[in-house]
């Protein structure tokens, strides 16, 4: 497997006309309305594969098990281990060549060939001020520079409303710097969060003393009064539910941009560590400000269920199931570390009431609600109470490249559902980490996903040897272009299955554009049914593909997908396409 990134990739090299000439003798795709054999009947089964690391009381890694150590049970069911390793070497693992096939996973009784682990560092400035991501900065840059990671191997994304990719796969320890300095200098989003929170506890203050002044006030004047609880929580909930509501908003962009992220890395084989990198990350927005009500009202207690505190544990669910799929373990690293308490001694001391030190904590408790869950969900660590990183970032790296490998068939055989898994080290007690679930996909879903990859990543997978070549530009009306793309694919690669007297393979070509000016996305696939020629050793099935693509530079990636074994590839190239081509 090869990477890069789509910028770099839009520059070198532009696929013409030309490139035809790269096709030996192919062998045409027939039509697809002719009779088909009964691919669908073909099971689509995915293996699973769990990553488990496993340690002792005192958090010591726990080496030398074997695979009749584990217990893996899906959905409270007991399962059967196909494949075990205990891997060792994934961090200087090297990725496999383009178009060499990948090796066979190791049964329970061999070693195993440990796929290379990937980082991904994703700076969310929704929930990160600049003063608490310095620190993080620099002892990443120092990190990266004593080389215990490939640089070539780290991705790094920066998220504000939309999702920014500052360094591809494949970058330079120097790109990688400039990344980092660039996402330093960024303002970032978090103290405005911190500084809404504080003049929404100012105001709700401000409520609670009106109430006392309002109910005092009329008792002097034998008149009635609310009682000042009754009077503040009224008052006080539409305050909560406005800083909740913008909590949410900001919580739910940072979901999405992490399930696209996650999605891109599907594309991707093996293990895929993702550092998330904020001060919080929130899942129950507005909790705090509740017990800020209950704490300077006791009596408002009793009101808690009227105030709108909503959780977002669909939201984590989904991205975490999401995340496990494509097999994404998340490290949440809080950047603001031992930090005093939210609020200050003066404003501690403006408020009279005494949960100032329990509010203090219901603080950091939301704040690192929701960066918990995502570590816990998908095998990961959530760091906490540091105030530097560099111990924790060499251990990171050591976690990436040793564990144990396991993998199993799902009883239940591609049910698109979702299934819990459980793994637990028989006869000792022994602490255990992996991910807690996963959501199953169909094989077009996964398709769908690696496509992305490739598009937006770079991201290439070719165990089928695939091939491109072009053939003549013509008009196509609409500031488009119609380019006739030829997808070539070795046929000693692909099945054939006898059908009457014959045998036929089917292939699913799904293709994607990306135009580099407008970032507009055009996306269509195809199925061809083919015919095995009679030199399958050496012949190239050209399978042609008419992509309509605008005028201009476009990122296209391909999928190709043999439907009887499920073994897909995915390639990306440059079109350039213009007055020229007419």
């Amino acid at each position: 497997m090869t990477s890069g990134g789509p910028d770099r990739a839009l520059l070198p090299t532009c696929l013409t006309a030309a490139l035809a000439a790269l096709a030996p003798a192919v062998a045409p795709g027939q039509s697809e309305d002719a009779d088909r054999p009964a691919f669908s009947d073909v099971v689509d089964v995915q293996l699973v594969n769990v990553e488990v690391w496993v340690s002792d009381s005192r958090g010591r890694p726990v080496t030398g098990l074997g695979p009749e150590d584990f217990e893996v049970r899906e959905d409270g069911d007991p399962v059967t281990v196909d494949f075990f390793s205990e891997v060792t070497d994934a961090v200087s693992a090297r990725p496999l060549e383009a178009g060499v096939p990948a090796p066979e996973p190791a049964s329970t009784a061999g070693g195993a060939v440990a796929e290379p682990a990937h980082l991904v560092l994703y700076f969310d400035d929704l929930h990160l001020g600049p003063a608490s991501r310095k620190q993080a900065i620099e002892d990443l840059r120092a990190f990266l520079d004593e080389e215990k990671f490939p640089a070539e191997r780290v991705l790094i994304f920066r998220q504000d409303r939309d999702l920014v990719t500052e360094a591809y796969f494949g970058s330079s320890r120097e790109e990688l710097d400039i990344a980092l300095e660039r996402i330093g200098a960024s303002p970032g989003m978090g103290g405005q969060s911190q500084q809404a929170k504080r003049l929404a506890v100012q105001r709700l203050n401000q409520l609670w003393q009106d109430a006392r002044v309002l109910a005092s006030s009329g008792s002097s004047r034998r008149t009635t009064a609310p009682a000042p609880c009754e009077s503040f929580v009224r008052r006080a909930l539409p305050e909560v539910e406005n800083a909740a509501r913008i909590g949410r908003d900001r919580i739910g962009a940072t979901l999405d941009h992490l399930t696209t992220t996650v999605r891109f890395l599907a594309a991707l084989p093996g293990l895929k560590t993702l550092l998330y990198i904020s001060d919080s990350l929130e899942r129950s927005p507005g909790a705090d400000l509740r017990d800020f009500i209950t704490g300077v009202c006791p009596a408002g207690d009793r009101f808690r269920s009227l105030t709108p505190v909503e959780e977002l544990s669909t939201g984590f669910h989904e991205l975490t199931r999401h995340a496990n799929a494509n097999r994404v373990t998340i490290y949440s690293l809080q950047t603001n570390g031992l930090r005093s308490s939210f609020l200050s001694l003066a404003e501690q001391s403006s408020i009279d009431f005494q949960g100032a030190n329990p509010f203090n904590s219901s603080v950091r408790e939301v704040e690192r609600g929701g960066m918990a869950v995502l570590a816990d969900e998908t095998g990961g660590r959530a760091i906490f109470n540091r105030n530097q990183f560099g111990g924790e970032l060499e251990q990171i790296a050591n976690e990436m490249a040793s564990y144990y490998s396991l993998a199993y068939r799902p009883p239940h055989g591609g049910d698109r559902g979702e299934h819990q898994i459980r793994v637990r080290v028989r006869g000792r007690n022994l602490q255990v980490r992996h991910r807690r679930g996963y959501r199953d996909k169909s094989s077009d879903q996964r398709m769908s996903e690696q496509l992305d990859g490739a598009l937006y990543l770079g991201l290439v997978e070719n165990r089928l040897g695939v091939r491109l070549g072009a053939g003549r530009v013509r008009a196509a009306g609409g500031g488009k272009r119609r380019l006739p793309l030829h997808v070539m694919v070795p046929a000693a690669r692909v099945a054939f299955l006898p059908f009457e007297d014959k045998e036929m393979a089917q292939i699913r070509v799904e293709v994607a554009s990306r135009h580099a000016q407008t970032s507009k996305v055009v996306r269509d696939e195809k199925t061809f049914l083919v015919e095995a020629p009679p030199d399958r050793a050496t012949r190239l099935l050209d399978l042609v593909f008419n992509v309509d693509i605008p005028d201009g530079l476009n990122l296209v990636a391909v999928g190709v997908r043999d439907d009887a074994t499920r073994e897909t590839a995915f390639v990306s190239t440059t079109l350039a396409v213009g007055e020229g081509d007419r």
